[in-house]
């Protein structure tokens, strides 16, 4: 995420980061001088999830300090201003939608100044560990049990995405591709870890073993870096 938004933004520039969070790369690159514009309805703040509301309630006071404000508003109905953006952005975010992201989209790549960057990134629905859960007879969605109890609203994963759907995206939106690729790094999500996951997550980071050894489709994650005419 850090690198991708790094490289399409610069001192001056204007980034927009669609459902960003307090992403600590959003703090650096305001730092480097960026104008970092973030519009995040903050679902989970006042959630239970263990340590995770007061951990972004701390990082808010940071933004706050900083001068970095956070639009919360549901995306769907806040307008973004038209040829504005060197760089919109939307990190593990799309496939928390409950409808089409075309409205989202369309609207981040019309904010896009001539050349500037549109990047994106999913889970692959088509990754290994999916298609394991498939061949014996599981969800490849959220627990059941969570959806059906506490699932109104449901901010979890509605639709995850593949890479050939993430390939087709440029030429929907109009945009040129600069790169579509698929990776098998390790997300950090805040599920609980068995010892097995926690040593398969360190060969990962220590080894890259799943990029060497698995097909692109059959990554974790697709990634969409795309770029404005003109």
């Amino acid at each position: 995420m850090q690198i991708a938004a790094a490289l399409a933004s610069h001192p001056g520039g204007r980034l927009c980061d669609i459902g960003g969070s307090t992403s600590a790369y959003l703090v650096v690159a305001h730092v480097l001088g960026t104008a970092v514009t973030i519009v995040d309805t903050l679902p989970y703040i006042d959630g239970d999830m263990q340590g995770f509301p007061e951990e972004v309630r701390r990082r808010l006071k940071l933004f706050d300090k900083l001068g970095i404000e956070i639009q919360r508003s549901d995306v769907f109905q806040t307008p973004l201003p038209a040829a504005t953006f060197d760089v919109a952005v939307a990190f593990e975010t799309i496939e928390h939608f409950d409808h089409s992201p075309k409205p989202v989209l369309t609207a981040m790549a019309e904010a896009l100044v001539p050349g500037g960057r549109l990047c994106l990134s999913t889970p692959n629905v088509a990754r290994i560990d999916m298609r394991m859960r498939l061949l014996r007879g599981k969800t490849v969605h959220e627990s059941f049990s969570a959806f059906f109890h506490d699932g109104n609203p449901f901010i979890g994963h509605h639709r995850e995405y593949t890479l050939s759907e993430f390939q087709a995206l440029p030429a929907m939106l109009g945009l040129d591709p600069v790169e579509v690729f698929a990776v098998n790094a390790a997300y950090e999500s805040r599920r609980p870890k068995n010892t097995a996951q926690r040593f398969l997550i360190g060969l990962e980071e220590r080894h890259g073993l799943g990029d060497r050894l698995l097909p692109p489709t059959w990554r974790k994650h697709v990634w969409l870096d795309a770029r404005k005419r003109g």
